[in-house]
């Protein structure tokens, strides 16, 4: 059989393959709330819709529960301090940072991908975050996806990818862009709530 390779990638700066720097996991299929009323493990259970505009991801709402045994046997597949998620099935792309604190366990579901670095973690995650948003990324992003109905990226494939290297330049200009991705949503936000404000005053 053919060895998969990822799409090529027109780049002019210094780039690493994705799979030399991070570890990709994908929850295995199966995996759902075991309903046990008594005993097990609580785990939350990311999905898209926890995937925020800006900044860290901060709740997550579905909660499922797992016997001590699968709970065991899925260790490796825990939520850890600066794993980068990503969706690969359906809307695919839609990436996001787990903050460096959090409550819980908490896995990411069948649909998403989970991207480990291997050091200076939370460095790396803002910055192929950063990255997979930019047009380039969204470029390699419509590339990589396969499907006509439902829309999927092999994770073979994207392992193979090249990102850029975590120089000075690119650790700085990544850390401001997802700052300032920060700062903009709040804007937005607040201008949201100022316009919902006016109108719940008009007439009343």
């Amino acid at each position: 059989m053919a060895k998969r390779s990822a799409p090529v990638q027109k780049v002019d700066f210094p780039t690493i393959r994705l799979s030399e720097v991070a570890s990709l996991l994908r929850l295995p299929p199966g995996v759902k709330d075991e309903k046990i009323k008594k005993g097990g493990k609580r785990v939350r259970s990311i999905s898209i819709t926890d995937i925020p505009e800006a900044g860290y991801l901060s709740d997550v709402e579905s909660l499922i529960t797992l016997s001590t045994e699968k709970f065991a046997s899925l260790k490796k597949y825990v939520i850890q301090p600066f794993d980068l998620v990503m969706s690969i099935q359906g809307t695919v792309g839609t990436v996001g940072v787990v903050p460096e604190k959090f409550t819980g366990n908490w896995m990411a579901n069948i649909s998403l991908l989970v991207v480990r670095f291997r050091e200076t973690k939370q460095e790396q995650a803002i910055a192929l975050c950063i990255y997979l948003k930019s047009k380039r990324g969204r470029d390699l992003i419509r590339k990589l996806q396969k499907g006509d109905t439902i829309k999927r990226i092999n994770v073979k494939e994207f392992a193979a990818v090249q990102i850029p290297e975590l120089s000075a330049e690119v650790k700085k200009a990544s850390t401001s862009a997802f700052k300032e991705e920060i700062n903009i949503k709040a804007r937005i936000d607040d201008l949201y709530q100022s316009m919902q404000d006016l109108r719940a005053s008009y007439l009343a």
